[in-house]
């Protein structure tokens, strides 16, 4: 099975003459004309525009014991704007296109908005265990709440595709605030409520006053402070 690996500037490899250098050496290799400009779809800062190229190296790092099976590449990918390249480390066990390994490559920027979104939706990342038996029930709880949102909100774009015109699909955070409203009924702010806590707030104070031995303060529940009486 192949792998497509994220690898660091100072990663070790050889090339086809048989030379062994770092990849931010390597990609220098790459002749100009081999970059390839790639659309790779929306990130958090837009359109993610990058040049892609890729270097046939040494599969020393193959699976197996021969290292002449399958195909080895150091695959590049380099910012448009800045220059700022970054490496993945291939192997197939046949010849892939590019575009193959560029689709592989960026498949992890999907998991990770994917985790980081799981932890803000579901709270996978808010369990307070010690255990290993308790952190797998929470974490399975928590991964199957994200999947239920998951698929409720590509349900809903099923439903709405192929309209060009109107507001933004249905995403998983808002699918959730959408849920909260039909579980968790909105707060109170009329006035008869504010009323209401402010006799409680000082009803309460009033009983600390006079209860001999306590500090002298008083809690403003509102805002969270205290002030000396």
């Amino acid at each position: 099975m192949g792998y497509v690996l994220a690898v660091r500037a100072s990663h070790t490899l050889t090339v086809r003459s048989g030379r062994a250098m770092t990849a931010a050496r390597a990609a220098r290799l790459i002749p100009r004309g081999a970059w390839h400009r790639v659309r790779t779809g929306h990130g958090s800062k837009g359109l993610r525009h990058y040049d892609w190229a890729m270097l046939e190296v040494t599969s020393d790092d193959a699976p197996g014991d021969g290292r002449d099976d399958g195909r080895s590449v150091l695959l590049a990918r380099r910012h448009r704007s800045t220059g700022t390249c970054s490496y993945y480390r291939c192997w197939t066990p046949g010849p892939v296109p590019l575009a193959r390994l560029i689709a592989v490559a960026q498949a992890r920027w999907r998991i990770e908005e994917n985790h980081q979104l799981s932890k803000q939706a579901a709270g996978l990342d808010s369990g307070q265990v010690i255990r290993w038996r308790s952190w797998h029930r929470w974490s399975a709880l928590c991964l199957l709440a994200f999947t239920y949102l998951a698929v409720a909100a590509a349900l809903d774009r099923g439903t709405h595709a192929g309209l060009e015109t109107g507001p933004i699909p249905v995403t998983i955070p808002e699918m959730l605030r959408m849920l909260r409203g039909t579980v968790i009924p909105p707060p109170r702010r009329d006035q008869a409520h504010r009323q209401h806590w402010s006799q409680w707030r000082r009803r309460h104070q009033s009983g600390l006053r006079r209860v001999p031995g306590l500090p002298r303060f008083v809690w403003h529940v509102s805002n969270g402070t205290k002030s000396h009486c």
